[in-house]
Order: structure tokens, then sequence, then C-alpha cells
């Protein structure tokens, strides 16, 4: 089964003998996938929703696989058991949602390893709440489809509860992550970002607007400057 750029950065990050929980499944391809290729022991498709339960369970029976996946119709853990997954895949939801099913249950987040998760806002607060739930961040990845940046992360449960982990560029939703391995699509993601701001920083001077607002984004521009600067190797002047 071929895959979305989106969806095939998500399964690639789900290790391999897992035993899932994809909640948010939509159509359920990420799962079907995930058992295709051996990559998952077990799934669980989970939605809040019927129709797109229906058309998981469909395509599931299409595929000869509902042996190995069963669909549950559930409000983010709600209808999951402590131990029954011990990865939970989550995407195609805002972060503060996404944040919400994770605090939701935490009995049964207590008997999960692994989370990959694909917020589609507030990437930042999602990463600053992984300590909180338990959890580190051990790698992200990041794409761009139909003109839309991606990032997904996967999390694991963590030995060291003490230590604080930062995952941000201080003050912003940037992966340090991404931009210290110089991550290509990481870098077009902050050039556009460059190219927004200083759009909107020319825009307020033209109004010869002063205060907070244009000092915060004239600011946003220099750093992204510097980023840039250090993704493309060079120093920063």
């Amino acid at each position: 089964m071929k895959l979305s750029k989106r969806l095939q950065m998500n399964v690639s990050l789900v290790p391999q003998g897992a035993r899932v929980a994809d909640i948010g499944c939509d159509h359920g391809y990420a799962a079907i996938w995930l058992v295709e290729t051996g990559t998952a022991l077990r799934m669980i498709a989970m939605d809040i929703n019927q129709g797109p339960l229906e058309r998981a369970r469909e395509h599931i029976r299409q595929n000869g696989l509902e042996e190995k996946i069963e669909c549950r119709k559930s409000n983010g853990m709600e209808k999951l058991l402590p131990g029954e997954a011990d990865t939970l895949m989550i995407a195609g939801m805002g972060g503060p949602l996404m944040l919400e099913i994770l605090k939701a249950y935490p009995e049964v987040l207590a008997k999960v390893n692994t989370l990959v998760l694909q917020p589609q806002s507030e990437i930042g607060m999602v990463r600053d709440a992984m300590g909180e739930l338990g959890f580190e961040i051990v790698r992200e990845k990041a794409c761009k489809e139909e003109g839309k940046f991606y990032f997904s992360m996967l999390a694991l449960r963590r030995q060291n509860s003490t230590e604080s982990l930062m995952y941000n560029v201080p003050g912003t939703n940037y992966s340090k992550y991404l931009i210290e391995r110089r991550d290509k699509t990481m870098l077009a993601f902050l050039e556009q970002e460059e190219k927004v701001y200083r759009a909107i920083y020319d825009q307020l001077q033209s109004k010869n607007m002063e205060g907070a607002r244009r000092q915060e984004v004239k600011e946003r521009c220099r750093l992204l400057g510097q980023l840039i600067l250090k993704m493309n190797g060079k120093e920063c002047q």
C-alpha cells in the first residue's frame, strides 16, 4: 500500500514488533501498512467518528487483515485497556487536543512505552509536554506535502525523570533536533518563516508602527536569519 508522505513519515517511526493503537485512524491506511510490512504485531484502529471507522473496516476487510487489526469507536483512549498497546500513534489533530487525549487516561498511558505524534498545530507545546508525561523525544522528522509542512516525533518513556530537556529553540516552536541535524525540510520551513516575518516587518515599518509588536517581529527575523546561517554551516555575524 502506498501512503502519503506525511503518513509514511509516521509509520517509519514505529518500532519493529510494536503493538499499536492508532488514535484517529481515519481510513486505516497506516494500520494496514504497519501490519502488511510486519512492523506491527497487532493494531487497534480507533476513531471518534463512525464514518472514518467504517471506511477503515472496509479497507481492512479488503486486505484480509481483520484478525490483526481491530477497529473501535473511541474518544481518544477511552476504549483502550491498560497494556493492550505499547505504542500510540496520533496524527491529524491539533496539539492541544493531542495532549488532552494523552492526559485523559493516565492508567492507560502508564503502560505505553512509545509515542509517535504528528501535531497539526502548537507543535512546540507538544514537545514541551513530553517530560511531564514521562517521555523523551529521541527522533523527529519533517516533510512537505501539497504545500504544507508536517512534523513528526518519536518519544520513548523516560529512564531519568529528573533531567529537564529542551526540545524547542527558546521562545519558538522550532525543533532543536532538526536544526542541529541540518534537516533540509526544516531549513525550507525556516526560510518560509523568514519570508513571512520579513513581510510583516516591512508592513509595520511602512505604516510607521512602533512598539512591542514591531520589536517582536524584528527579533524573530534576526533569530530566523541566525538559524538559517547555522543550518547552512555559516558563522553568525
